[in-house]
């Protein structure tokens, strides 16, 4: 792809998607559907104008950073981790549920316990950025139930670390897979600790907020050398989350739940601005750029299964992991959407265990499927769930 070739595509991602993101709020559907589906209309699926990788993939890497930070910016950091018991609940139980009914897939469809344990893997994934976003549009972020779900992601992710190094492990018949299980689980919950730790020190000890503001240079007049440290941050935490084995988005967040308290509301809004304006909007068309729906033409015994059990999965889940936590029903059913969600870090394991020949043709393509509607249908349930249920936002 030449310069003159991805100047372009970005133009024509922008125009559309925002286009058809302010129709669909005009009919009270969510932006997001309408960012997604100009990713289906210019990618693979209709025009074939956008191919999904090379520059544009790039830019949806440091789009998800940007719009996780700007995610991070709306939280207080003390209220999230009040809320981590509920969340390690639902993650627990959204991880359990749809991993049991995986293994159940393959037993039904005769497949070998490798195989099902892999499906199950797959089924535990959660990609959170697309209900983050409609919750944030619903301004319920804040929320209880979106507290909860989104800490629900964060440890969503380690058990989904955990789960993919045990299938590799017995896929390629290692017996010290065992270790490899404790070094990520290690280097994982080491990130998260201290970046938590740090970022509850500098809420709680203003003196110290205030030096560290100063020593970041949050003081000085040029909101460009301003905005440029806070972003360095949010890179730095988002590479670090990398080392760690996590995904960017877990440390971008945390790197905005810190910025809270040491930039303006002027800096955050500036933040948050330019991130909807450009960087958000090219994430999740990238997200329907990825996501080819010639693949329902595909549709099979096995997909019809996956995709089935993949939502009751994470419905259940959710929904009694959030019962559990003394969420209402309501409330509960909102987070078993909102766990519903997968994309990228599921098709990205589903193709690594394709590689590696533990998933034939026919399971890799059902898993695509599933990937492409439920990255579709989760923001239209939420926005509809919502709507029906009349929460107190």
């Amino acid at each position: 792809m030449d310069e003159y070739e991805l100047l372009l595509n970005i133009l024509l991602l922008i125009v559309l998607a925002k286009l058809l993101g302010e129709l669909f709020d005009r009919i009270s559907l969510p932006r997001v559907m309408g960012e997604l589906i100009a990713g289906l209309i210019l990618g693979p699926s209709f025009l074939g104008i956008i191919d999904p990788h090379g520059g544009i993939e790039i830019l949806a890497i440091i789009g998800v950073v940007f719009f996780m930070m700007s995610a991070g910016l709306e939280i207080d950091l003390n209220r999230f981790v009040r809320h981590f018991r509920e969340g390690l609940v639902v993650a627990l139980s959204g991880v359990i549920i749809p991993l049991s009914l995986g293994l159940l897939i393959g037993y039904i469809h005769g497949l070998d316990s490798i195989q099902a344990f892999a499906i199950g893997t797959c089924l535990s994934i959660t990609a959170i950025g697309l209900s983050v976003r409609v919750l944030m549009d619903l301004r319920m972020l804040r929320s209880r139930l979106g507290l909860t779900t989104v800490n629900a992601a964060v440890v969503d992710d380690v058990i989904g670390l955990v789960l993919m190094s045990l299938a590799f492990s017995l896929a390629i018949g290692e017996r010290s897979f065992s270790h490899a299980i404790i070094l990520l689980l290690l280097s994982s919950l080491t990130f998260i600790a201290i970046a938590f730790l740090l970022g509850i020190t500098i809420t709680r000890k203003r003196r110290l907020r205030l030096r560290l503001a100063k020593y970041l240079g949050m003081g000085i007049k040029s909101s460009s050398l301003r905005l440029a440290i806070a972003i360095a941050l949010a890179f730095l935490l988002s590479f670090t989350a990398r080392l760690a084995s996590l995904h960017e988005i877990v440390g971008a967040f945390i790197a905005g739940m810190i910025l809270r308290n040491i930039l303006s509301e002027e800096a955050e809004k500036e933040i948050y601005d330019f991130t909807f304006a450009f960087f958000a909007l090219l994430f999740f068309t990238y997200v329907g750029i990825s996501t080819d729906i010639r693949s329902i033409m595909l549709i099979s015994e096995i997909a019809i299964s996956i995709i089935l059990f993949a939502f009751i999965g994470k419905l259940l889940g959710g929904l009694i992991g959030a019962l559990i936590s003394r969420l209402s029903l309501r409330e509960a059913v909102i987070v078993g959407i909102a766990m519903n969600g997968r994309g990228a870090v599921e098709l990205a394991i589903a193709t690594a265990f394709y590689s590696m020949n533990i998933f034939t043709t026919e399971i890799f393509s059902a898993l695509v499927l599933m990937a492409t509607i439920t990255s579709i249908a989760t923001p239209l349930l939420l926005k509809i769930a919502v709507k029906i249920l009349v929460l107190e936002r």
